[in-house]
């Protein structure tokens, strides 16, 4: 019989068991013997098969592939928390496929419904709005997905966050420290976790220093790069422009930074500038950014495995709830080492080296 006509039925009848003993002698269950299991994988190291891994997620009712969702994997955020999964992933014997939404719910529905088909055994998200029916709907049905970065509302679900309020709280207090009064906030959409936390963040902050904030100081869209640019250049052509900018993502940033040298501007000399994230842009010599740790990449690779413990003990009636602790990171872009008019001794002198 040729190789490539060989099927797991195949294999079977020669082994004289079924063919769910042959699937799960190749995925190493441990429902089999391993007197059998050895026994099977004999005959299929002799003939030389390799299986057809479609038909053998028929039987098994598991792929071994996990979906991941973002917003935009151009942003470093993003790229730096996808490289966490799949090496975890990997590890563990995982395979990720993942899709960019690009902030539309239509594509968000789209390509959780071809995941679907594909057969994938779960999800990480890690771009879900506050309200987002697809999730919401998966989660009723107890499908198994775990929720990083971000939250949505409601409860009974795993998730990987940040305590995003916290390190807004921080990064804002750090910028009053430094002197600074005049302080506005170029983030992302109050309809999705990150940017409703990282806002209530920034603003109790200014509330607790008795500083009042203008609304003007606000801009909100979506967490890109061409949001930073168009929400600088709006506050830095102001009258009464601001002496720092708080920029909700590191991505936001780099827009921020590009909008600044196109008026001719400097950081910090003439505006400071803080992020969120800390990804490797941030470290850049050029830019020399301050900003919050998110640490992506242990993010990532938590909601793996909480994701895989769910799938591989779906009977769990309990949900993980992890909130990792922010880290504010100081480099030369907040201008700590400019002296500032009333500036006193910032209460977080975490100087960062460079990577």
């Amino acid at each position: 019989m040729a190789k490539n006509s060989l099927t797991i039925r195949d294999i079977a009848k020669m082994a004289k068991v079924s063919h769910t003993t042959v699937s799960r002698a190749l995925n190493n269950d441990p429902k089999i013997s391993a007197k059998t299991q050895k026994r099977i994988l004999a005959i299929v190291d002799k003939l030389g098969f390799k299986p057809d891994a479609r038909a053998r997620n028929l039987v098994l009712k598991k792929s071994n592939l996990i979906g991941l969702v973002v917003t935009d994997i151009r942003n470093p955020f993003y790229a730096e928390l996808a490289r966490g999964i799949e090496d975890k992933a990997h590890q563990v014997g995982y395979n990720v496929i993942f899709c960019s939404t690009d902030h539309k719910p239509e594509r968000m529905d789209s390509y959780v419904h071809l995941m679907l088909d594909v057969g994938i055994d779960g999800f990480i998200f890690a771009s879900s709005r506050l309200h987002e029916p697809v999730v919401e709907k998966l989660i009723a049905e107890r499908f198994p997905l775990v929720l990083v970065n971000r939250k949505i509302k409601g409860e009974g679900f795993n998730y990987v966050v940040l305590d995003n309020f916290r390190g807004a709280y921080d990064i804002t207090q750090h910028l009053i420290d430094l002197g600074c009064k005049k302080i506005a906030i170029v983030d992302g959409p109050s309809s999705v976790f990150t940017g409703l936390e990282r806002l209530r963040g920034f603003q109790r902050a200014l509330k607790d220093n008795k500083i009042a904030l203008k609304p003007e100081y606000i801009v909100q869209d979506n967490f890109s790069r061409a949001t930073g640019y168009e929400g600088a250049k709006k506050l830095l052509e102001m009258k009464d422009r601001p002496e720092a900018i708080f920029a909700g993502s590191d991505y936001i940033a780099m827009g921020v930074f590009d909008a600044t040298e196109a008026l001719g501007l400097r950081i910090p000399e003439d505006v400071a500038l803080v992020g969120f994230d800390d990804t490797e842009f941030a470290s850049n010599q050029r830019i020399r950014l301050t900003t919050v740790s998110q640490r992506e990449y242990t993010m990532g690779s938590m909601g793996v495995q909480i994701l895989i413990d769910y799938i591989e003990n779906k009977e769990l009636d309990y949900t993980h709830k992890v909130v990792l602790e922010s880290h504010l990171i100081i480099r030369e872009s907040c201008g700590h080492k400019l002296h500032r008019p009333g500036a006193g001794v910032p209460k977080v002198l975490s100087l960062a080296k460079s990577r």
